[in-house]
């Protein structure tokens, strides 16, 4: 019988320096926000259909640039959209909380 493990992935907004904290397959990684939204704009730009429909075996990982050093992750389809999720999650909590600001509401966190 085959074991699958599920990659552990996470992101995380850390307040105090204004990073986020990314957590790949054990490997820590920080983005200023600038990376952050180069990623997700990756990430909303890059077409889920396509790789899903086609059998070519190069689509079935992604290639995800994460930082302005070069840092990369490669993952297959299944953690890329769970992966994608997160980064929206964490873009939808912080126009959310901008919202929330503006209106005068504070938070709680």
């Amino acid at each position: 019988m085959e074991q699958v493990l599920q990659q552990s992935i996470s992101l995380n907004f850390r307040r105090k320096s204004g990073k986020f904290e990314l957590l790949v397959r054990g490997e820590r990684i920080e983005q200023n926000v600038c990376e952050f939204l180069q990623t997700i704009s990756y990430l909303v730009g890059k077409d889920v259909e396509e790789h899903l429909l086609n059998p070519s075996d190069e689509f079935d990982q992604v290639r995800i640039p994460l930082t302005c050093k070069g840092k990369v992750v490669t993952l297959d389809l299944a953690d890329f959209i769970h992966f994608r999720e997160l980064y929206s999650r964490q873009m939808f909590l912080l126009k959310l909380e901008d919202l929330l600001n503006r209106k005068g509401i504070s938070p709680s966190i």
